[in-house]
């Protein structure tokens, strides 16, 4: 390792909070002394810790440093304006600064004269924190060499003159805003002059079709990303809602939230999307909303109809699609629809939640035969998996796989078709979620044996799920994260853990189980995970005491020396 060390030019490395302010500048400055041809650095913060420089020297090291991302953490101005001098006098090739804290924290106008001393910064990326107007106009013309820009969080209003700002960069290719609310006519002219695309993002919109019909003038060949935020829906039920979306057609990321609590209900049709042929990303979720008259919330009076027809025709106009994110209600979904999702050919993410808002739950019957071949994540909740174990055991049957064309009539035939139909669904996915869903215990252990490349596996409160299912897990050797949540469910226990052994890779585990709840972890169950990071467990300290005595946390820490242990406090 210590050979490989100099020449690596890439590290992305994990802050824990544990690493004390006085600590950080003098770890930066060992790992910059051991990574001498460094160009490539991504600092992930733990939440809670304060990024602090106790001088600009700490960085001297990183001179060759062309790439630097922060994410998570906080930091002071004070720290802010030390971090930025260092990287001004240390790297002076730095290209790219990506710095994205947590909430309530950020780069503004006190910041901007020490980000324009970054001459080669051609990629800046920030959180914006009490940045004005007059801060971004200055901050345009200082760095007029960007090529990308993205400011999230901008919490001033984005007038006329100060969108006219973004002209003093001919260089700019990509334009990213993430702003409060939409924005004025005036502002979305003056962007019609930005060089490159235009990507925009609002916590809440609530003139949709004004601000719709303003974008689709002034920015229908440069606006490529769009996430509308909350929306509010409250137009006439008879008039469509999604046509004026539909004419945005340079879109390729589009996601929205939408709520409404009029008396009539809105209907949304999905297939007048159809229309956005470059559409790769497609989030919408249906939200509850408030209703004054009854004092309650409820299921918002919107009706976003699933159905086979709407399926088919948004598969057959956006056949880019990758990535499909429907969260709508129970009386949304419709069985029939998901069972076209299979015309979806480019998909490689999905999530479908059928919410039951408050109603008795009554999952949504799929076979996951009918999903699109080649899904690398799938997330469903409050969904019935109805697939027979046989056919999902047909994927690591490699006799049936390559029987192809020699096999017989009849049965045979059905069973090769249905290996190789299981294969191409299932046998690349590496992210699979299950939430409020039914899952039979055969069925969990066909999928063992056909899941060959999963690597993140969750359940959670998933009906079926039992000791003798999670013991089949075992198959699953390269399974880096798995995370059971199964309250009130006495099949599960601790128990089913000893059988994961083959495991050795294993980073991220999360247990919840009534033994371990009420009687603490069993520690022999968890003893051969020596390569876990983060070990989450549903008991609190006191239990942890109880069942392992008064040193339970020491002799954790000493079975799992690489692990945080995550308890419920």
């Amino acid at each position: 390792l210590q050979q490989l060390t100099p020449s690596l030019s890439t590290c992305k490395a994990h802050v824990s909070s544990a690493v004390s302010k006085s600590e950080f500048g003098a770890k930066i400055k060992h790992l910059s002394n051991k990574l001498q041809n460094i160009q490539r650095l991504n600092l992930e913060l733990s939440e809670g810790f304060e990024l602090c420089l106790n001088s600009a020297d700490e960085l001297s090291e990183l001179n060759q440093l062309r790439s630097l991302t922060l994410s998570g953490g906080t930091f002071t101005s004070a720290g802010a304006e030390q971090l930025l001098e260092g990287l001004a006098v240390a790297c002076p090739h730095l290209e790219e600064l990506h710095v994205l804290p947590e909430a309530r924290c950020g780069l503004g106008d006190q910041e901007v004269p020490l980000l324009g001393k970054l001459t080669a910064l051609k990629v800046l990326e920030f959180r914006a924190y009490r940045l004005t107007a007059g801060g971004l106009t200055r901050l345009t013309a200082q760095l007029p060499q960007l090529a990308s820009l993205s400011c999230h969080g901008l919490d001033t209003s984005l007038d006329a003159a100060t969108a006219s700002c973004f002209a003093a960069c001919p260089s700019l290719k990509e334009l990213h805003l993430g702003m409060e609310s939409e924005l004025p006519e005036a502002a979305m002219q003056q962007l019609r002059d930005v060089a490159g695309d235009l990507s925009m993002k609002f916590r809440w919109t609530d003139k949709l079709t004004g601000l719709l019909r303003t974008a689709k003038f002034y920015l229908q060949a440069r606006l490529v990303r769009l996430d509308l935020g909350c929306v509010r829906l409250a137009k006439d039920p008879t008039s469509s809602l999604l046509e004026p979306l539909a004419a945005l057609t340079a879109l390729s990321d589009l996601r929205m939230s939408v709520y409404s609590n009029g008396d009539a209900t809105l209907t949304l049709q999905l297939s007048e999307l159809s229309a956005l042929s470059n559409l790769q990303v497609l989030h919408l979720t249906k939200k509850h909303a408030y209703f004054p008259e009854q004092r309650r919330m409820a299921e918002s009076s919107i009706a976003v109809p699933f159905s086979s027809q709407s399926a088919i025709r948004l598969a057959a106009g956006c056949k880019k699609l990758r990535a499909l994110r429907l969260c709508l209600g129970r009386n949304d979904v419709a069985a029939e629809g998901l069972a076209e999702l299979r015309h979806f050919s480019n998909l490689r993410s999905l999530y479908v939640s059928a919410e039951p808002f408050g109603l008795p739950s009554q999952p949504v019957p799929l076979d996951l035969l009918h999903l699109p071949r080649g899904l690398t994540s799938l997330e469903l909740r409050n969904v019935d998996v109805t697939t027979p174990p046989a056919m999902l055991a047909a994927a690591a049957d490699p006799v049936l796989q390559q029987a192809g064309s020699v096999a017989g009539a009849g049965v045979r035939a059905e069973q090769t078709h249905a290996a190789n139909t299981a294969t191409d669904v299932l046998g690349q996915l590496a992210c699979f979620r299950l939430e409020s869903c039914r899952l039979r215990t055969p069925q969990l252990q066909a999928l063992s044996r056909g899941l060959h490349n999963l690597q993140q596996l969750k359940l959670s409160h998933v009906a079926g799920v039992s000791d003798e299912g999670i013991s089949s897990l075992s198959r699953l050797t390269g399974l880096l994260e798995l995370s059971v949540l199964g309250p009130h469910n006495k099949a599960l226990s601790q128990n089913s853990l000893a059988a994961l052994a083959p495991i050795r890779g294993l980073r991220y585990l999360s247990w919840q189980s009534d033994d371990l709840t009420a009687l603490g972890p069993a520690v022999a169950a968890y003893s051969h995970f020596t390569t876990l990071r983060l070990l989450s467990l549903s008991c609190t300290p006191a239990t942890l005491q109880y069942a392992c005595g008064a040193e339970g946390q020491i002799m954790f820490q000493s079975m799992l020396p690489y692990c945080n242990l995550d308890l419920i406090s």
